[in-house]
């Protein structure tokens, strides 16, 4: 009796085997979804009436371009914010006091993702006349401040009421650079800073990467003796002060310099 069977023909068989397969497209796994889209900035530095202000609310996650716009409540008259990068800037116009707002963010993905944030920016009144003592220090947060100085002699003395004070508060442990720039200005001040605490002590914990050095510093850059930079480190939520005195000795109004403040959290 024949056999019914046949050999089928090596070519078709391994046809089939091929259409058998499984898997994606090419036989390639779907790719990664993309990371979460979330707000990272929860607090945002304080501003002074009529001093310009400028801070980025940071994000991570997400895919393409971002788009920040305030969702609910207002910014402070005077400020914008960025709808393309975050950044709220302009010059703080007044009534001082507190603006609460949330930000919500939205990425370019399909579908898109949303995140959304409440924040809030305190605007303090323009200081009245020279904040020349820890009692009347201006209070700042992140931003750049423009300033004029009177020389009153060296830190650490006993100085002459045109010094300048700055009040610096933090919500959590921060390194917080404080940065006088006078020579963009073409001014000839010749600035001293150094960062003490409501007793006027000099603090300890500046310089990196060992935050061990006194808190005092002369010139920026070797022979450029208008500019000076200090960082400090602060383990926990702490107020502390920027003191800026001038080098020199005749008391000019065109002594001018920017205060830029950054890392305060």
């Amino acid at each position: 009796m024949q056999s019914l069977l046949r050999a089928v023909p090596v070519a078709l068989a391994f046809a089939f085997i091929a259409s058998c397969g499984g898997g994606g497209s090419n036989g390639s796994p779907p790719p990664p979804p993309p990371p979460d889209l979330n707000i990272t900035t929860a607090v945002l530095g304080v501003g002074v009436v009529g001093s310009p202000y400028n801070q980025t609310i940071a994000a991570t996650g997400g895919t393409g371009a971002r788009t920040f716009t305030i969702s609910t409540g207002a910014l402070p008259a005077g400020l914008s914010l960025t709808a393309s990068t975050g950044v709220v800037s302009g010059t703080a116009a007044g009534p001082a006091g507190t603006a609460s707002f949330t930000v919500t963010i939205s990425d370019s993905g399909a579908p898109p993702q949303n995140d959304a944030q409440d924040l809030n920016i305190t605007v303090n009144d323009a200081p009245q006349g020279r904040n020349d003592s820890i009692a009347t220090a201006t209070s700042v947060g992140n931003g750049t401040f423009s300033a004029s100085i009177s020389p009153s002699g060296d830190p650490g003395t006993v100085l002459n009421p045109d010094e300048d004070y700055y009040a610096i508060t933090t919500t959590a442990a921060s390194t917080v650079t404080v940065d006088i720039n006078a020579k963009v200005n073409g001014s000839p001040l010749d600035s001293v800073i150094e960062i003490v605490d409501a007793n006027g002590t000099q603090l300890s914990t500046c310089v990196s990467p060992g935050f061990t050095s006194l808190c005092e510093h002369d010139d920026e850059t070797p022979g450029v003796e208008q500019d000076s930079r200090l960082q400090i480190w602060v383990s926990v939520a702490a107020t502390f002060y920027v003191h800026v005195v001038d080098w020199g000795s005749n008391a000019r109004p065109d002594k001018l310099y920017d205060l830029v403040i950054s890392g305060v959290n």
